[in-house]
């Protein structure tokens, strides 16, 4: 139909539409910029509404104090008598988890009626009038009331640990400085009293407790003695223990058995290293046996036969054999040679009587281990009985000693108070409440009203089923925008219509170049103006273009087709005595019909004429074609202002036998379901719809004032000025 205009709507937009079934992804920043500007005063006044709300809140709210005191709790409390253990058991290895349990007892409610006790609040039936609370029914001191009054310190009471610390912050927020300091103080007291009377309970439970078992222990390890003692007496077993304090009992058997043990051992290791050295001498020379190449007498003679065998080798060299003096040296060598064997000999045999002498020892002591050894297992029998007696005297006597120690110590720290809790800083008298705080209040009321505003602005775009804008027109009605219609005032219309340089007249020359490609031949011959419903720009647009193309050379022809409501001739300032209407009823005078109007130059103006009875009787499709082709060798362009679609049938009739229809939108009037609506009805009467007029385009009302077509004209203006 028109390539160039289709391929014109193909054109991306991105832009975020909220009505209509619009497209929560295609989201850009020119539509949020939009939305915002159309919805300013919506957000500026919820911002403003909650700003006023949050202060007056604030100033009439009940002012409240927090009071804040400081206390250290230790894990184990000071070692007064250097001695002594914490009574109440503290052996926290996680002193994490030993604080925290003490913050929770903090808020507990038995220490918190301990301190509404003390302060009498049990009693006081103001209690909750000072904390601008609703006093409970139930009646002063009795237990409901009770539980009313721990549960309103609860709510009001929080402690924090600081951090990396074993301090603790107390608070207790209310309306009265001085009462919400003598709560916290209080808490702090009477938490350290509670603790304390908690290991004073504790001691005082474990000293009684001790002493029961202390002497039922006693009597316990008096049995078992005696019960040893008299079975040792009459098995005959005799304590040999090392001295007094040497518990053991070892019989008589028992205790030779590991001396002969001992010596035993002892003679044995003897036999073993003297059969060893003679079976190493035994067999060996005697010359090279270790203990007679040791023996000091060997060792001399040696010496002093080495001395005769040098004195022997020098006579020889001097003398002969027979020699007196040889002979002499070589029988001085040969004695020598006889007491030395003699003297190895005697040593060998040593060895041998010292071997013989501990094989002996070992056979002896051999035959009294055995002796004693039997004896010993004849007395194990007795004393199986002696060591069950013995155990059970042992484990007696040790329960007993470390019960009385314990006793002993807790004897010694009885009358000593450990504390592991001290106040560091007691709370003072609040001077400045910490709620309402005006400023906050007012900060928290302007960001929650624009956040009201924000969702209502979003629900009103949202539901906003209107085409505003240049992108939505393609997008919502599936049409080309032939042309963008600049927003008027009423009082210059005629001013800017008459301006070749104004805004409004560039959107008309706009205009005519779209059209000039609507078709091969250029502008359609015929062409219809229609819209939606009355008022939407539609006559004054249609007059606009006729006199640019009358202006440009073009014979322009102008009908006033609206049969019901017409305007043109109030437009032009002519009669509305004869006109389309007569043209329709068979008259056939066109040119006393077509008149004209010195402001608008040549242009053909050819008004409704008088109204008939049944408009949509004569507005057929054979009357309206025929009218056309008695008008169309006249003129080049005959331009038709139709009335609106919805509810009438005229301008289907008036549109299908025209080349062309221009579809006039108002921007941000008629919904889309009804222009839709509109639209389809013109395609089923057989309209060739070629696009659509966007009209009085706000450019600064609907958020677009950075819109390339308003800055382009905006500047030109400017620069014509």
């Amino acid at each position: 139909m028109n390539s160039a205009l289709l391929n014109q709507s193909t054109l991306e937009n991105d832009a975020f539409v909220t009505g209509g079934g619009a497209d929560f992804g295609e989201m850009d920043f020119a539509w949020l910029k939009a939305a915002i500007y159309r919805s300013r005063w919506i957000l500026l006044g919820g911002a403003i509404l909650g700003a006023v709300i949050g202060l007056v809140l604030a100033l009439l709210a009940t002012p409240l104090y927090t009071a804040t005191a400081t206390i250290q709790i230790e894990s184990q409390g000071p070692q007064i008598l250097g001695g002594e253990s914490d009574a109440s058991g503290i052996q926290e290895t996680n002193e994490k988890e030993y604080r925290k349990t003490q913050v929770a007892i903090l808020t507990s409610r038995t220490l918190l009626e301990r301190v509404a006790r003390t302060l009498n609040y049990t009693k006081d039936p103001a209690f909750f009038d000072r904390l601008d609370m609703d006093r409970p029914s139930s009646a002063v001191g009795s237990d409901d009331y009770v539980r009313s009054v721990v549960s309103a310190l609860s709510e009001r009471t929080n402690v924090s640990e600081q951090t990396d610390t074993r301090l603790v912050d107390i608070h207790f927020t209310g309306p009265d400085p001085k009462q919400a300091q003598s709560i916290v103080n209080t808490i702090g007291t009477q938490f350290i009293q509670e603790t304390l009377e908690r290991r004073f309970a504790t001691t005082d439970y474990s000293r009684r407790y001790l002493q029961q078992q202390i002497d039922r222990t006693r009597a316990l390890l008096q049995n078992s003695e005696r019960a040893l003692i008299n079975y040792e007496q009459s098995a005959g077993i005799t304590n040999v223990g090392a001295s007094n304090d040497d518990k053991t009992h070892v019989s008589l058997t028992d205790s030779n058995l590991n001396a002969m043990n001992d010596a035993f051992a002892k003679a044995q290791s003897a036999r073993i290293l003297a059969e060893t050295q003679w079976s190493k001498t035994a067999g060996a020379a005697l010359m090279s046996i270790p203990e007679v190449m040791n023996n000091p007498t060997i060792q001399s003679m040696q010496i002093d036969r080495a001395g005769k065998v040098t004195q022997l080798q020098g006579e020889l060299e001097r003398h002969s054999e027979t020699y007196p003096t040889v002979q002499t040296l070589r029988a001085q060598i040969a004695s020598i040679d006889v007491m030395m064997d003699t003297a190895a000999k005697r040593i060998r045999q040593s060895i041998k009587d010292q071997y013989d002498i501990a094989r002996d020892q070992e056979a002896s002591m051999a035959q009294s281990v055995t002796a004693l050894r039997n004896a010993s297992l004849n007395e194990q029998t007795r004393g199986i009985q002696l060591s069950t007696l013995k155990r059970d005297a042992d484990t007696n006597h040790q329960l007993y000693d470390a019960l009385l120690g314990r006793f002993r110590e807790i004897n010694a720290t009885a009358g000593v108070t450990i504390n592991n809790i001290s106040v560091i800083d007691p709370a003072e008298v609040p001077q400045t409440p910490v709620w309402p705080l005006p400023v906050f209040n007012f900060l928290i009321g302007l960001v929650a009203g624009a956040i009201a505003g924000m969702l209502v602005a979003f629900l009103r775009e949202r539901l906003d089923d209107t085409v505003r804008t240049p992108d939505e027109v393609e997008r919502r009605l599936g049409l080309p925008l032939v042309g963008l219609v600049p927003m008027l005032k009423d009082s210059d219309v005629a001013a800017d219509i008459a301006d070749p340089t104004s805004s409004f007249s560039e959107s008309i020359y706009s205009i005519r170049t779209s059209l000039q490609l609507a078709t091969a031949h250029g502008i359609p011959r015929t062409l219809a103006f229609t819209s939606t419903q009355q008022g939407e720009g539609k006559s004054t647009t249609a007059l606009a273009l006729a006199k640019e193309l009358a202006q440009s050379g073009q014979r322009t022809l102008i009908i006033d087709a609206d049969l019901r409501r017409p305007a043109l001739h109030r437009h032009c300032g002519l009669e509305n005595e004869s006109g389309f209407s007569n043209l329709l009823t068979g008259q056939t005078d066109v040119a006393s019909l077509v008149r004209k109007s010195a402001a608008l130059g040549d242009l053909g103006i050819m008004t409704s004429g008088p109204l008939p009875v049944s408009a949509p009787r004569l507005l057929t499709l054979e009357t309206i074609s025929a009218a056309l082709d008695l008008l169309t060798p006249s003129y080049d362009v005959i331009i038709i202002d139709c009335p609106p679609v919805l509810g009438l049938a005229d301008a289907l009739q008036i549109s299908s036998a025209t080349e062309g229809t221009l579809y006039v939108h108002e921007a941000g009037r008629a919904s889309q379901r009804q222009t839709i609506s509109s639209l389809r009805r013109l395609r089923r009467g057989g309209a060739n719809v070629i696009g659509i007029l966007l009209t009085k385009f706000d450019f600064h009302r609907d958020g677009y004032s950075n819109y390339g077509y308003s800055q382009y004209y905006y500047n030109y203006e400017a620069a014509k000025n």
